[in-house]
């Protein structure tokens, strides 16, 4: 059976070589029975679709319409996952300003997911939370 993984990650939070590098090592660590969830959203989604066949790994977005749907298909992606990572900016993190990628982060502690969240330091991703 496949472990499901969402991966969401800031909108604001764009990927550069360090830490797109960084992102292909996290995901391609994770086992060929991985298939990998996102929002489709973002520079970070969208490095991860791209990069996912790449590594043959099979990944599926969740799109939706906009406004409240946005929180019915984070609770919906949550829901289908084993595990939640996510990449959040450090305005994000220092709370400047609500985003739907806490919203995963809240859903996923909500229901019991195991949770990992990372942030980009000094051009780098640094884990700065788990929870099982």
């Amino acid at each position: 059976m496949s472990r499901r993984v969402a991966v969401v990650g800031s909108t604001s939070l764009q990927i550069t070589t360090p830490i797109g590098a960084q992102i292909v090592d996290l995901i391609r660590h994770m086992g060929e029975d991985v298939v990998l969830l996102t929002r489709g959203t973002g520079e970070v989604e969208h490095f991860i679709a791209t990069i996912a066949p790449l590594l043959d790994l099979r990944c599926f977005s969740y799109p939706s319409q906009g406004g409240a749907d946005n929180w019915i298909r984070d609770v919906e992606l949550v829901r289908d996952a084993d595990e939640v990572i996510a990449i959040v900016s450090r305005a994000d993190l220092e709370g400047k300003k609500e985003t739907g990628t806490l919203h995963v982060i809240e859903k996923a502690l909500d229901q019991g997911r195991a949770t990992r969240l990372y942030t980009e330091v000094d051009g780098s991703l640094v884990g700065v939370a788990t929870s099982d």
